[in-house]
């Protein structure tokens, strides 16, 4: 079972690695950017929120010094600001250390409530786009905008997406506006093992097209071709056409694996009709051989056997001072040409019986009747009365019959004979069997005789065979040591 799975096996043994890969690498990368996106959510609430206290404070200085130290350069691309005196103290997550040695990354805005730009950090003129997307919030009598957004837009030949955050100040016109993107927060050097894993993602995508490619380009059409073969009876059936056969695209070998297949089908089919016409010629020359020669014993030792009776008839009629011993002698004479007689017709009626013609029912009972007596057996008939076949049928299974007898008797020993004839459960066709109480054989040592016997000349059981598949039916054979043996044939 395992070997005739073989191919799904390894398909799937290499299909299941490739999978998992592909679905751990999509959750380890869904997962770092939900993550990444929710510590740079943290962090721009942070700076946003920041920024709104510096503008609280009122103190321009202030703002354009903060301003001055967003960038949005990355971590492993800033440069350091130690020396800065200005540095402002740093927000809740950012402490006055880390704002003095190093700028700070992102972007921030302080934007009027009708989207005009007040003041920005470098290159931050992008979150004029961003402050119409943050969502509207109840605040008193009037709505504020406010809260966090993730945004993607297009800057030169890349879609970049923002995470940005918008608090209102105390001043109600004005709002700060911070956002990061995940380059900038995350580095460079960073991103890039995130860009790996995302290729490598994608590799295992690729392997996993390749892979589906291959089952249906390969496994799927051998296994369809596997099918076909199964079920081809070789030398009998003719494969499907090329055409309706291709049930998925396959490789250019497969198909040619396939045609080859189909040829050699083809031949086989050639072959077995080959075959069946010449064993067809052989038993019509075996049935015209046997009427020449009961023809020939018919008009030849027959009449002279006749003759002979007559004569002796005469002599016996026409000597009345015979002696007794003289006349016991023309008596027995006479009794044994008789016999001769009877026993010549009989081989002309085995050579040609004429009941074949009687139809089926009448010949196999007109053929037991004569086995009984000339194999001293007894032979018991089960046939259904409403079966009619054409007489070569006939003449086959009489043949067959004949050959089976004689072997049960001659070769097992047998002393009964069961013969059937009945319609086959599906009332298309019939199912002829013989069976006998002999001494049986053992049919694996048959096997291996069977050349060996046809060479000698000995064809009964091949005869039997041939016969069977000339009547396009099937030839089966059931026999053990000890346990008699049974013949059957189904058309």
């Amino acid at each position: 079972m395992i070997r005739r799975k073989l191919l799904t096996i390894l398909f799937i043994c290499i299909l299941l690695p490739v999978v998992i890969t592909l679905v751990e690498s999509t959750r380890a990368i869904i997962s770092q950017k939900n993550a990444m996106t929710s510590i740079s959510g943290a962090y721009v609430r942070n700076l946003s929120n920041f920024a709104a206290d510096r503008w609280n404070e009122g103190n321009a200085e202030r703002i354009t010094s903060f301003l001055s130290l967003v960038a949005d350069n990355g971590y492993d691309t800033l440069v350091s600001v130690r020396n800065t005196p200005e540095a402002p103290p740093g927000p809740l997550s950012l402490n006055a250390r880390t704002m003095r040695e190093k700028l700070i990354p992102g972007l921030v805005a302080y934007v009027s409530g009708s989207g005009r730009l007040i003041s920005c950090s470098q290159n931050a003129a992008i979150l004029l786009n961003i402050f119409p997307r943050a969502p509207l919030v109840a605040s008193g009598n009037r709505f504020s905008r406010g809260g966090g957004i993730i945004s993607k837009f297009r800057v030169g030949k890349e879609d970049i997406t923002y995470v940005a955050h918008v608090t209102p100040t105390k001043d109600p016109s004005v709002y700060a506006v911070a956002a990061v993107t995940m380059l900038s927060w995350m580095g460079r050097n960073d991103f890039n093992l995130i860009r790996l894993a995302t290729a490598g993602t994608l590799s295992m995508i690729m392997c996993l097209l390749g892979l589906l490619l291959l089952r249906r380009s390969v496994i799927i059409p051998l296994q369809a071709l596997s099918a076909q073969v199964e079920t081809l009876e070789w030398g009998r059936q003719s494969p499907p056409d090329e055409g309706k056969a291709r049930t998925a695209m396959q490789v250019e070998e497969i198909s040619s694996l396939k045609k080859a297949i189909f040829d050699l089908a083809l031949r086989m089919i050639e072959k077995g009709e080959l075959e069946k016409r010449y064993m067809r010629d052989i038993m019509k020359a075996q049935e015209h051989e046997r009427g020449r020669i009961a023809q020939d014993i018919h008009d030849g030792p027959i009449q002279v056997a006749s003759a002979l009776i007559q004569r002796i008839q005469m002599a016996n009629l026409g000597a009345g001072d015979m002696e007794d011993e003289t006349r016991r002698q023309l008596v027995t004479a006479e009794s044994v040409a008789q016999d001769l007689v009877k026993d010549l017709r009989d081989v002309c009626d085995s050579l040609v019986p004429p009941w074949v013609s009687l139809g089926i029912v009448s010949c196999m009972e007109e053929s037991a009747s004569r086995f009984e007596r000339l194999y001293s057996i007894e032979i018991n008939l089960n046939i259904d009365q409403s079966i009619d076949i054409p007489l070569e049928q006939t003449l086959a299974f009489f043949r067959v019959f004949q050959e089976a007898v004689s072997n049960a008797v001659r070769h097992g020993g047998a002393t009964e004979v069961e013969m059937e004839l009945l319609r086959r459960e599906d009332g298309d066709g019939v199912i002829f069997q013989v069976s006998d109480n002999g001494r049986g054989f053992d049919l694996f040592d048959l096997v291996g005789r069977m050349e060996a016997l046809r060479l000698e000349g000995k064809r009964g059981l091949n005869g039997m065979r041939q016969r069977a598949e000339l009547l396009g039916g099937k030839f089966g054979l059931v026999s053990s040591t000890g346990k008699g043996t049974s013949i059957t044939i189904t058309i």
